[in-house]
């Protein structure tokens, strides 16, 4: 052991449990331990595992941060080196080095000998407290580890390398024991490309991104008009569950960008939506408080200021002589409206259970089916900017995707 630099402490955030169901990790950590048992050195990353993303009331991970991170292939020679001359550790080791081995074997490279040298922090605290709570939080709690956020890699991580440090500390002869008990593996490792790609991390809580029209640069307007259609439609689409994903924020911007359009025009454009709205919501003669929160949401999700609504609603309102007319597009009035006969797809762990909803589904006539068509409503997702394979087909297809909530609230509409 006198040949090693210390410990390479490991966590991994992943879609599900098993990898033989294609779960894939989704976040992952390793944090260096010396000999001392003091902290060395962290590293941590988003992976983007080309799926969605599983169970994210547990993990916490959106999709609109891993869409952007490194693949598993484009990091593999960096974990490498974080384990190299090091004996791994992990809070039920089995589940990560299972993890590890799949995401490895994926890249033509057997982990199993050097995962199998590793210590699990798990069964040593059996060993050194018996009685102790199997879970990281618990285990944490018996020996006084606190201040950690436990369910990211990272939090987890340097929770198992303090873990580590005060199992050794209480009991070091058997700690000592088990060490020496290790097969000698850490010159196994093989050799990768490293420092391919730099690290994603999560965003910090209450982290908002910039309006996507912050991203539109300005540019010279051009002579005569733009057409505008293929703009709209995307509005429209990303404006059906009355939210702009990051993925729809990024399909506005490359059409924007496609089109030529400039930042005032776009803003322009944004304009006459909201007026197209206000128009369909005085068709009855009467703008009603729902109506009137919608208008407010749209102009929200748009980046138009509060008190533009004031101004359009009484601008269109049609018994005011004299208005101004704007060309009047295509909207989806009060966001989703699902129809009996509708084909819908649902994608992701949702927080009801998929059967539920597939079952009130059915009750009020709707299909659902399991793949994407163009002739495919709506795909109701998770997580709107999902990963998986229905969502990356209905964007393809331009079939909209929308958010559990605003699925659950079209259903509701369908009962009254």
């Amino acid at each position: 052991m006198t040949s090693l630099r210390g410990f390479a402490v490991v966590d991994t955030e992943t879609t599900g449990i098993r990898p033989g169901y294609r779960h894939r990790i989704a976040e992952i950590a390793v944090v260096h331990v010396d000999f001392s048992g003091e902290v060395t050195d962290e590293w941590s990353t988003l992976v983007n595992p080309d799926r969605d993303l599983g169970p994210q009331a547990i993990h916490g991970i959106r999709a609109a941060e891993v869409r952007r991170a490194p693949k598993f292939e484009q990091f593999a020679g960096d974990v490498l080196e974080l384990f190299r001359g090091r004996v791994p550790v992990a809070h039920n080791l089995p589940f990560d080095a299972m993890h590890l081995r799949a995401e490895f074997a994926r890249l033509d490279v057997d982990l199993s000998r050097y995962l199998s040298g590793g210590v699990c922090t798990m069964r040593l605290a059996g060993d050194v407290f018996p009685g102790t709570p199997r879970s990281l939080v618990e285990c944490c709690k018996a020996v006084g580890v606190d201040g950690v956020r436990f369910h990211t890699a990272l939090g987890d991580a340097l929770a198992t390398a303090q873990l580590f440090g005060r199992l050794v500390e209480g009991a070091p002869d058997l700690a000592s024991f088990r060490l020496r008990g290790l097969p000698d593996v850490h010159g196994d490792l093989p050799s990768m490309p490293q420092g391919l790609v730099k690290p994603v991390h999560r965003q910090a809580a209450g982290h908002a991104e910039p309006h996507f029209l912050a991203r539109l640069v300005d540019r010279v307007p051009r002579e005569g008009k733009p057409e505008v259609d293929a703009y709209l439609a995307v509005l429209d689409r990303a404006l059906l569950d009355r939210q702009i994903s990051a993925s729809e924020a990024d399909a506005l911007i490359d059409v924007a960008h496609d089109l030529g359009l400039h930042k005032a025009e776009v803003v322009q454009l944004h304009y006459g939506y909201l007026r197209s709205l206000a128009q369909a919501a005085w068709a009855d003669g009467h703008v009603s408080m729902g109506e009137r929160r919608d208008l407010e949401a749209v102009a929200a999700l748009l980046g138009l200021v509060a008190d533009e609504v004031d101004l359009v609603v009484r601008e269109e309102q049609p018994t005011r002589v004299g208005r101004s007319r704007s060309q009047v597009v295509e909207v989806n009035i009060g966001g989703l409206v699902l129809r009996p006969g509708d084909r819908i797809v649902l994608t992701g762990t949702m927080r009801r259970r998929r059967s539920e909803l597939t079952a009130e589904a059915l009750t009020l006539g709707l299909q659902v089916i399991s793949s994407v068509s163009r002739k495919t409503r709506v795909v109701a997702a998770a997580d709107p900017d999902s990963l998986s394979g229905k969502a990356k087909d209905a964007r393809a297809l331009g079939v909209p995707v929308v958010t559990e909530d605003a699925f659950v609230r079209a259903l509701e509409a369908m009962k009254t």
